[in-house]
């Protein structure tokens, strides 16, 4: 079965779980992902993650699903299931209390990780100059739409980079900063601009590849620029608690990117 924080007291001194292997330490990673109904995706996500060989956690940080993602979940036993809410810069941050790891990484349920993704991680962190970092993009969609939305992607700037490619940085770091703000878009935006404050954030070459669900279910150039305009909102000064009030009545509730 599945852990529940809710019955964590003290971490067991062996741990065994199919993510990581057996470790009698603190996981090197921790990489906490926000979820809500993402049972059609989650059994191939975990199923690529159980391949990684280095240490690792697993926490998933779910907003309320309702869609049979629980009973995906009763078929990985190690992860750290958390009950959380109120979007997902809070849900996030309850998934970052619960971690051990010395680096986290906030990974999203369609985003592909690319194979050496571990190693390049702790190489970028060996840099003490470096703050944080995210990888390249690229869409699981061979149009050329996609293709070129990932050029864009490689650009290393708050304009260019969002959650969906796997925002990484020192777990002591993150605390430091207070974490994500529990505002309803653009957190994964806010926290890029106060990181690249004090210090160097780094994006790596190498490319997560992210789900093209969202593109193709809204129309690839309808849902480009809503996403742009909100994003571009932002950068001008609009609240973000008004950016999502009309976003979400817009669509409905889902990720922005």
């Amino acid at each position: 079965m599945i852990t529940d924080v809710r019955k964590i007291n003290q971490p067991s001194p062996v741990h065994r779980s199919q993510f990581g292997g057996v470790s009698n330490s603190t996981p090197k990673i921790s990489i906490v992902i926000p979820i809500l109904n993402e049972a059609v995706t989650l059994d191939t996500f975990l199923g690529n993650l159980s391949r990684k060989q280095r240490k690792f956690e697993i926490i998933l940080a779910d907003g309320g699903s309702t869609d049979g993602t629980r009973e995906v979940l009763d078929r990985f036993p190690g992860i750290k299931h958390v009950r959380s809410g109120g979007g997902r810069g809070k849900q996030m941050n309850d998934g970052a209390r619960q971690a051990q790891g010395e680096v986290f990484l906030f990974l999203h349920a369609d985003t592909t990780l690319p194979a050496n993704a571990f190693l390049k991680i702790e190489e970028t962190l060996a840099d003490s100059s470096v703050v944080a970092g995210s990888f390249s993009l690229e869409f699981d969609h061979p149009a050329r739409f996609f293709r070129i939305l990932s050029i864009f992607g490689r650009i290393n700037h708050p304009f260019f980079t969002y959650g969906d490619q796997g925002l990484f940085l020192r777990a002591n770091t993150f605390r430091r900063i207070g974490g994500f703000k529990e505002i309803p878009v653009m957190e994964d935006v806010e926290i890029q601009e106060r990181l690249r404050k004090i210090g160097t954030f780094i994006k790596l070459k190498e490319p997560v590849f992210t789900s093209a669900r969202r593109y193709l279910r809204n129309g690839p150039l309808r849902q480009h620029l809503i996403t742009t305009g909100v994003v571009l909102l932002y950068h001008l000064g609009v609240s973000p608690h008004f950016l999502g009030g009309c976003y979400y009545r817009k669509r409905g509730k889902g990720k922005i990117r």
